[in-house]
């Protein structure tokens, strides 16, 4: 068996079946294929065992964890199962060309070269060409090619920053692994760090500058991008630890790439924090921007309420000073009310002395009235005394006897009378 293809799996049930279908599409056939599903949560399982059920002729070795152990541990597993003279990695999300085994072994084999890398063509997540998009990336990535056409010395390219993009782009012989050993535990730069290992170690390297055989997916969930000021830091950490390694292969070139490295994850470093912030400002903007619409409903509310008591104040002077005329004249009305209510006191006591007046007048006419009754009674007794005795009178014979005597005396009066008259 030739070669050994690790394929590592993880939640990439969307492009898995390009990157089998890309190593099953090689020219060169020598190869067996170690595909290890690290415990995907989507459908990915499901599509490696499709794939290895409709390709039953291909030596497989099909793994699947079931806890996520991630990728160093990943590759390091395939490693240990691989049986091949040359050793290759095409993560799940990435793509080959179809000549790029026969290209590589062919050129490993004529002359003796122990670990290989290829140009790149940037893909996004429907495999088309990304290079538009991606001007930032495209642009670092140039540079580095730059650099290494100006002086060929892989060492310095590589220190001034990792020109493999991948472990998709690891194609080795086995005496690299023997020697080198396995991927270290690192989330991030764990391909830079083995890189640099295979430099130190003094292997014999090529980079196929402008031959693109490799198709690099850069999409939203790269593990480079999920965290990009913990890969810079974890990046960074790897270089200061390695400055005392470096220290024998060092010269002014290489130095050089190492600053300019240094300084570009410095930038990344303040853009990255930089951007964060801005986001989180965005983020805060979008909390703010509710309850700015809110204030402003709450400030307009606020003046119609305001006018609205402005208003009322308005009205409420103009009310107090309808008040203060009403209360002066209230208070002319008191005062003309109290004059009458004096005068009504006059009239009162006048009243009251005129009652009393005529209470004592009744009681005065009440005394009289006993003393009349009194006088009428004693009238009425001596009337009665002088009828009983006018009665007494006349029934005497002395007045019979008079009033016979007296009678011819009357009639002649009377015609005496009678007769002067007429």
């Amino acid at each position: 068996m030739k070669v050994s293809v690790i394929l590592p799996v993880y939640n990439h049930a969307r492009w898995v079946k390009q990157a089998l279908d890309s190593v099953l599409a090689q020219s060169f056939t020598s190869f067996e294929l170690i595909v290890i599903d690290d415990a995907s949560q989507d459908a990915s399982w499901d599509v490696i065992q499709a794939v290895c059920q409709a390709n039953p002729t291909v030596r497989w070795q099909c793994v699947r964890h079931k806890t996520n152990q991630g990728a160093p541990a990943t590759l390091n597993e395939g490693l240990k199962l691989a049986q091949g003279d040359f050793l290759a990695i095409l993560n799940s999300d990435d793509v080959w060309e179809a000549g790029r085994l026969a290209r590589l072994v062919s050129l490993a084999e004529r002359e003796s070269i122990d670990f290989i890398s290829t140009d790149v063509a940037l893909l996004d997540g429907d495999s088309k060409p990304k290079e538009a998009i991606e001007r930032h990336w495209v642009a670092w990535f140039e540079a580095l090619k730059q650099d290494y056409l100006t002086h060929a010395d892989s060492w310095a390219t590589l220190l001034r920053g990792n020109f493999l993009i991948t472990t998709s782009n690891f194609f080795f012989h086995r005496r690299v692994y023997t020697q080198v050993g396995v991927f270290a535990e690192l989330r991030y730069v764990h391909d830079y760090e083995y890189a640099l290992r295979i430099w130190l170690a003094g292997f014999k390297t090529r980079f196929l500058m402008g031959e693109k055989l490799l198709g690099y997916r850069l999409h939203d969930s790269n593990t480079i991008r999920e965290k990009p000021l913990a890969a810079i830091e974890e990046n960074m950490r790897l270089l200061l630890g390695w400055l005392p390694r470096l220290q024998r292969v060092l010269d002014w070139q290489r130095l050089r790439g190492l600053e300019i490295q240094l300084l570009d994850l410095y930038r990344y470093t303040r853009e990255e924090w930089l951007t964060i912030v801005h986001q989180r400002l965005v983020a805060r903007e979008q909390e703010l921007f509710p309850l700015i619409t809110d204030r402003d409903g709450w400030i307009a509310e606020r003046d119609a309420v305001i006018g609205d008591l402005q208003q009322q104040l308005v009205q409420h002077r103009e009310w107090l000073a309808e008040r203060e005329h009403w209360v002066g004249e209230r208070d002319g009305w008191i005062l003309e009310r109290d004059g009458y209510i004096a005068q009504r006191d006059g009239w009162i006591a006048e009243r009251d002395a005129v009652i009393a007046l005529h209470a004592q007048h009744l009681h005065d006419r009440e005394q009289w009235v006993v003393e009349r009754d009194g006088w009428i009674a004693e009238r009425d007794t001596l009337i009665q005394q002088l009828q009983q005795q006018q009665q007494d009178l006349l029934a005497s014979r002395a007045f019979r006897l008079g009033h016979a005597l007296l009678n011819p005396l009357r009639r002649c009066k009377q015609w005496l009378t009678g007769g002067s008259h007429a």
